[in-house]
């Protein structure tokens, strides 16, 4: 433990949120109350140094941790959160949490690989129809042409974003998204492969729209939304795949080929098909009214033939480093003064940082992440 600098009940705090632990869950298990807890996390009260130790064991970081200086603090106005409106305020203040700490660990990450460079474009929308000359703008941008996206999260960590998994925070949370030195996307891995295409194009959206923009209010997330559908699904894609004129019924057949192929939901082709005025409102209304008759609120028929896609940069950065060093990820256990077990779950990478528990000497010096790919 670190006698010579003052305990930070913020890094309590946030090592707690990250742990999925509520005040009175931490002090039952170290035994104290919860009002004592919440006041060493005030810095109302410095802990002794027993219960430093405790309150360690029980969090799976090392007593160092709570004395580490508050940098780089994320506040909760610069996450960029799908669905903000309706995300409870603690699994808001979770995830905030979880965005620090792998903010830190990113920053440590970087001083140690030579990540992608990032590459995302900085675009302004004061309109629907800026975003989507934006989403064809950025597709220009990375070479993508005008053809299907294979990996919508390929696309981010070829740009220089981590991409990672914040685990069962809450069903209402899609995804969040912060832009510091380098961009930060976590995701709810529970959704269909669609819907967590559709929500990694909306983080890009705020990345490449909002950079230090407060989002969450209708217009910055109606922008996001229409740069996600342009960006997977352009305009002359989906005419091409449909067809211009309007029919008489909705071709359920057809939007099941382009759903595949595109890796988009129903619910947002059928939103597409309206904004272009290729099926008119009642049917709009109809196809809505069938999906939720069809229990495919949720989840959609055709979902599991859309290809699931796994963050690649963040475990091949840890694999590799692992690798190299073994146990400890050359310093990088100890320079955030956190274990294994905190790594695991920050990251949701459980099974690859089993793999390195036992010690490994080996002192060859780490290159280019670029290396694993």
């Amino acid at each position: 433990m670190k006698k010579d600098v003052i305990f930070q009940g913020d890094n309590l705090r946030l090592c707690r949120l990250v742990s999925g632990l509520s005040l009175n869950d931490l002090g039952d298990r170290v035994g104290t109350t919860r009002q004592y807890i919440q006041q060493i996390e005030k810095d109302s009260k410095s802990p002794a140094s027993d219960l430093v130790d405790a309150l360690a064991y029980e969090l799976e970081v090392n007593s160092g941790f709570f004395y580490e200086p508050i940098v780089n603090h994320i506040k909760e106005e610069e996450c960029h959160f799908r669905k903000l409106k309706t995300t409870l305020v603690s699994a808001r203040r979770e995830c905030t949490a979880r965005a620090t700490l792998m903010n830190r660990l990113v920053d440590a990450l970087d001083g140690r690989l030579n990540l992608p460079y990032v590459n995302f474009p900085t675009l302004a929308a004061a309109s629907l129809y800026d975003a989507e000359k934006a989403a064809i703008e950025s597709r220009k941008h990375w070479g993508l042409g005008g053809g299907p996206i294979k990996s919508m999260i390929r696309v981010l960590e070829n740009a220089g974003a981590i991409v990672a998994s914040f685990g069962q925070v809450s069903e209402k949370v899609d995804a969040l998204s912060i832009h510091r030195k380098r961009p930060i996307v976590l995701l709810n891995e529970e959704k269909s492969a669609p819907r967590i295409r559709m929500d990694l194009a909306h983080e890009c959206a705020h990345i490449i729209l909002h950079n230090g923009i407060e989002t969450g209010d209708k217009e910055t997330e109606g922008q996001a939304d229409y740069f996600a559908s342009t960006f997977l699904l352009p305009r002359a894609a989906l005419l091409a795949e449909y067809g211009t004129s309007q029919r008489s019924r909705i071709d359920w057949n057809l939007i099941k080929n382009i759903k595949v192929k595109w890796g988009v939901s129903t619910r947002s082709i059928i939103y597409r098909l309206n904004q272009l005025e290729i099926i008119n409102p009642s049917q709009y209304r109809i196809a809505n009214i069938h999906l939720s008759k069809t229990g495919q609120t949720k989840n959609e028929w055709y979902d599991e033939d859309v290809p699931r896609e796994q963050p690649e940069l963040l475990p091949n950065s840890l694999k590799l480093l692992g690798d190299t060093f073994g146990y400890g990820f050359g310093g990088l256990l100890d320079s955030l003064e956190i274990t294994e077990h905190f790594l695991a779950n920050l990251t949701q990478q459980h099974e690859l940082i089993e793999e390195y528990k036992k010690p490994v000497m080996n002192n060859e010096k780490v290159t280019n992440i670029a290396n694993y790919f």
